[in-house]
């Protein structure tokens, strides 16, 4: 992406379609082909720079004279472990609901509970358990990449669903 930069500040981001250069000439389309003016308008080039999404994220854009190029600092991605334990218990609600509703669902359909469904009973149990375990244990390295709804959830509820 090209910045517009003037008096060492960002005025404009991305370039447009329509635009009037300092000269009063207008383009009212295009304006975004003619790379041959872009320069001399004031255009720079941004540098993104290489970081860890997982621990790490970016701040805003700044102009660097010395690199002549839009920046970004990184920043440390900061969270309250508390706060991300809280929202995957609230989702691990959400989950053991939406489960809770296909098993009712299910019994409902069937006179008697299916055999498969009854073998699926421990095992949706352990797995509300671990998954409690496993949110417990969470640290703050850990707790920004856990996913509560991992493939394996995915999985039992289509087998779920399968009864439906």
């Amino acid at each position: 992406m090209k910045h517009l930069v003037k008096n060492d500040q960002i005025v404009m981001s991305g370039i447009p379609g329509t635009f009037t250069r300092e000269n009063g000439e207008g383009f009212w389309g295009g304006y975004e082909n003619r790379t041959d003016l872009h320069d001399m308008d004031g255009w720079v080039d941004e540098i993104i720079p290489e970081y860890d999404p997982k621990f790490e994220r970016l701040g805003d854009p700044f102009y660097s004279v010395q690199q002549g190029a839009v920046l970004y600092e990184i920043l440390p991605l900061v969270m309250n472990l508390e706060d991300r334990k809280s929202g995957l218990y609230v989702e691990l609600a959400h989950l053991r609901e939406e489960m809770a509703n296909i098993i009712v669902q299910i019994k409902l359909n069937y006179e008697v509970e299916p055999e498969g469904l009854i073998r699926l009973m421990p095992v949706i149990r352990a797995m509300y358990g671990s998954a409690k375990q496993e949110i417990e244990s969470l640290n703050e390295e850990s707790a920004v990449s856990y996913i509560l709804r991992s493939p394996k959830y995915e999985q039992l509820l289509s087998l779920l669903k399968t009864f439906l």
